[in-house]
């Protein structure tokens, strides 16, 4: 009966503590650090997506302004208080720029991506201090 109570919304008074969100305290200057990672990876990826294709190609245009708008998203909850859920609404958004094999003349990106991703991979973990 507890279990359905609680799953309904029924549950006692004191059954509140068990449904409360768990604040998670982030290691303030390790999560900068890695902000700046991921700022510095994308801000690569999209100068040399600039430099290897005309943004006449609106798809190519697209990818530039998403990866630019993320690294000052990036920027932004850097030079502030960073919390959990700033950092999973920025590392969710990152995306691949290829999903298989890039096309011919695009190849010196995969690294830049590979940056990238390395990057918002390590914001999405825990550190071990970090545990809730």
């Amino acid at each position: 009966m507890g279990f359905l109570s609680r799953l309904f919304g029924r549950g006692h008074a004191d059954d509140e503590s068990d449904s409360a969100d768990v604040v998670i305290q982030l290691d303030q200057e390790l999560r900068k650090q890695q902000l700046l990672r991921l700022e510095q990876a994308l801000d690569q990826l999209t100068t040399e997506m600039r430099e290897c294709d005309s943004l006449d190609n609106p798809g190519w245009r697209i990818r530039v302004n998403e990866y630019a708008r993320l690294a000052g998203e990036a920027m932004l909850v850097r030079r502030s208080e960073v919390t959990w859920d700033a950092v999973l609404d920025l590392v969710f958004e990152v995306r691949p720029l290829f999903n298989s094999d890039p096309p011919p003349g695009k190849e010196h990106l995969l690294p830049l991506q590979e940056a990238v991703l390395a990057a918002a991979e390590e914001l999405r973990v825990l550190g071990p201090s970090e545990r809730p």
